[in-house]
């Protein structure tokens, strides 16, 4: 429970700021309702998942308990990169981050930083921390909700993405042929 709430506080609290850096901001292009029914699902899976794993306690270990601790030393690892690449992310785009999919006046595309690794960090830094908490917990209830929870997050990138191709057009198209979509260091064929 206790690691829940330090992953919880890992990947929550860097946003908690969001509605008040973006108050008052002028959208060119938003798509709030499509983030609302993905938020939706994303809280969803997670609630399932801790009802699963504490009130039915569903969970099968990935490895026997002997081998626990080397698993979860990596795995704390890969959590706090998980979670620290989330937070980059956000603070490099700091008054272009938004909690919906949206274009705002004047917005800029940022392209360096945690944007060269992939195409979405904050996806890429969740889905990673997730794994990192798999890890952590021995626990397959909680490599389940990685892969559900990849389902929401890539169709996050793909409305995000359809609003950044309007917006910006051929660098919009540049930086994808770039940069890979959520997997780091994967480039096209």
């Amino acid at each position: 429970m206790v690691w829940a709430a330090v992953m919880i506080g890992g990947l929550v609290v860097p946003f908690l700021d969001a509605p008040f850096r973006t108050w008052r901001q002028k959208f060119v292009l938003q798509r709030s309702h499509a983030r609302l029914i993905l938020l939706s699902l994303e809280l969803d899976l997670v609630a399932l998942w801790a009802m699963a794993k504490w009130f039915f306690h569903w969970d099968i270990g990935l490895v026997p308990a002997t081998g626990a601790l080397p698993l979860a030393l990596g795995g704390l690892l890969l959590a706090i990169l998980g979670a620290g690449l989330a937070a980059w992310a956000k603070v490099r785009l700091g008054k272009w981050f938004s909690a919906t999919f949206g274009v705002k006046e004047g917005h800029v595309l940022v392209t360096d930083g945690p944007y060269g690794i992939t195409r979405h960090p904050i996806c890429t830094g969740i889905l990673i921390a997730l794994v990192g908490s798999t890890l952590v917990w021995n626990s397959t209830l909680t490599l389940v909700l990685a892969a559900l929870m990849a389902v929401p997050l890539f169709f996050h990138t793909v409305y995000e993405e359809a609003l950044f191709e309007h917006h910006f057009g051929g660098p919009y198209f540049d930086y994808q042929q770039r940069v890979p979509r959520l997997v780091p260091f994967v480039r096209r064929g």
